[in-house]
């Protein structure tokens, strides 16, 4: 990894900062960036601003695909994960017995209320339970009969941290006639991704997170085959196939990704996401991954044996770390003294390192933790 991009290119709070699970940091150009491609044509071109912006959001897609191995013609932006999976739930084709959709209780809420409601909305909905059985692509199996119309799969967990086999459960899911979308917020930017690997017909993501593109700037992508069958309910003129035709009474489907886009879209959080996906790019996902698993071993090592509550394994985790503490509030108030910035779930303190983290960050950690 670029040590040097890494330690002076972001904004970084003062203290140590373990919350990219949270909220990445700011590359530190952020702010000019987005005053040279979103304000300065605002002022000075007015409505004519519009064919860079609409390139700017070009730079986005093509950002993320570069990111996860796919076509730019498969990413649609969206403005958060929920919310593309409700429209790709509502815009799957309907199928006789294909009643169930499937997830699991570690999902994050977000998304996992999105799938209840479409479940409301005429699906029954099946949890696969917490614990390490949702790693285990035989449950999975077990899960995957003929009523299940489409599955929530999650990469990474966000509190465990455990990695799910997606290659081998979007395969297995395909074969069964099933639909899968796959959360990929606590793996992208992390974990490399290669859509190709895998059999997904959808994968979400945001950029707020180890992206570091802040709000805002959420992304789906699609497999042709998905989209081939894919009708979204919810659409805009930028879901037109022309959508500049104006022709009201004549809708035709973007033939890609983006008959998912809707109406007039929003173009300041891709702006300021495709900037920080192209730094995160030039160093590299590998890089990154390798960097903060190293900080991770650093800190299972720190700590008493039994108290790491998280993904043990290198090659099977994500990229947070739960660290068992006798009493969280406590612990949480030393951390703060210490100037260390984390959260706390499920008993223990969550924390992430990410590429602008050190290795004395991690041991500022394990002092103020107090073993």
């Amino acid at each position: 990894m670029n040590a040097s991009v890494a330690v002076t290119g972001f904004d970084v709070p003062d203290g140590v900062y373990l919350l990219s699970h949270s909220v990445g940091c700011l590359p530190r150009d952020a702010e000019a960036v987005l005053s040279e491609r979103f304000f300065k044509p605002w002022r000075e071109q007015g409505g004519n601003a519009w064919p860079g912006w609409l390139g700017e959001i070009e730079r986005f897609r093509g950002a993320i695909a570069r990111l996860i191995g796919g076509t730019a013609a498969g990413v649609c932006p969206t403005a958060n994960v929920a919310g593309a999976v409700a429209r790709i739930l509502d815009a799957l084709p309907p199928r006789a017995g294909r009643t169930t959709l499937l997830l699991c209780e570690e999902d994050f809420p977000s998304p996992a209320y999105a799938v209840q409601r479409a479940g409301q909305l005429g699906h029954g909905v099946r949890f696969l339970p917490r614990g390490p059985a949702a790693e285990d692509v035989a449950t999975w199996d077990a899960a995957f009969d003929g009523r299940v119309q489409a599955a929530l799969v999650t990469h990474a967990f966000s509190n465990r941290s455990a990695r799910l086999p997606v290659a081998e459960i979007t395969r297995l899911a395909r074969s069964r006639g099933i639909f899968t979308i796959v959360d990929a917020v606590q793996s992208a930017g992390v974990v490399p991704i290669d859509v190709g690997d895998w059999s997904a017909d959808f994968v979400v993501g945001t950029c707020v997170k180890f992206l570091c593109g802040g709000p805002g700037a959420g992304w789906m992508w699609a497999a042709p085959v998905a989209l081939a069958v894919s009708q979204p309910r919810d659409v805009g003129w930028f879901s037109h196939a022309d959508p500049f035709a104006m022709d009201v009474r004549d809708f035709r489907y973007a033939p890609d990704a983006l008959r998912f886009w809707g109406g007039t879209p929003s173009v300041a959080p891709f702006i300021l996401a495709a900037h920080a996906l192209e730094v995160l790019l030039g160093i590299g996902v590998p890089a990154i991954q390798q960097h903060n698993q190293d900080l991770i071993d650093r800190l299972h090592a720190a700590v008493p044996a039994g108290t790491i509550a998280s993904a043990l394994d290198r090659e099977r985790r994500g990229n947070c770390v739960l660290v068992r503490v006798p009493e969280t509030t406590a612990a949480m108030q030393r951390l703060v003294e210490a100037g260390i910035l984390a959260d706390a779930r499920d008993g223990c303190v969550r924390v992430s390192p990410h590429l602008y983290s050190s290795a004395t960050d991690i041991d500022r950690l394990v002092a103020a933790l107090a073993f």
